[in-house]
């Protein structure tokens, strides 16, 4: 039976959410404890999370059987991708040798491929600087804290886009934060450090 694709951008775009919430389902399950509802483990919101992406993934993969759309266009061309594949082995390799943790070298690595991609190839800054943000946040959220990183999340992520208004951005910063520590914090008592952890005592409790 031939599957004719109608929608090739929605097609790729399903694989991703697919691959992408299966990896963080399979990573959280294989490394941290479940839990239950009532009282969740360090796996249960990011194996939620990769469930519903994956299950987003799956309607977006069908519906490019269904609904014509656009012809995949990717902003960079396979040059640029080795390029940051090199650049994120060479730089982890070079931590490796000087006795740094991987964390800050795929940090370091995110942050020199993110700028280079501004520079270079800004048609493709949405896509990297989005993606760039998700890692600074994973990565700042222990040494710099949940404030922070989100901060960082925000901001580097609302760069990415076509516009990027300060006093917009902040108050989405600002609510995000507030609905995270409401929420995550004090609704699900989720152990997430709130502020940074040179902070003796944070004022947020």
């Amino acid at each position: 039976m031939k599957y004719n694709i109608k929608s090739p951008k929605d097609f790729w775009a399903g694989l991703m959410f697919i691959g992408i919430g299966a990896f963080f389902m399979i990573w959280a399950l294989t490394h941290y404890q479940m839990g239950t509802a009532v009282r969740m483990g360090p796996a249960y919101f990011p194996t939620l999370l990769g469930g519903l992406l994956a299950f987003l993934g799956v309607l977006v993969l069908l519906e490019s059987f269904v609904m014509t759309g656009a012809e995949l266009q990717l902003p960079f061309n396979i040059v640029d991708a080795v390029v940051a594949l090199v650049i994120f082995v060479a730089v982890v390799y070079l931590a490796t040798k000087a006795g740094i943790a991987n964390d800050y070298a795929l940090l370091a690595a995110t942050v020199i491929v993110s700028v280079l991609t501004v520079l270079f190839r800004p048609q493709a800054k949405p896509l990297v600087l989005i993606s760039a943000a998700c890692v600074v946040y994973g990565y700042l959220m222990k040494p710099l804290g949940l404030v922070l990183a989100t901060a960082a999340l925000v901001f580097i992520g609302a760069y990415g886009g076509h516009e990027f208004k300060w006093k917009e951005v902040a108050i989405l910063f600002v609510v995000l934060i507030i609905f995270s520590i409401l929420v995550f914090v004090k609704g699900l008592t989720l152990p997430f450090p709130v502020c940074p952890a040179f902070m003796e005592t944070c004022p947020i409790r």
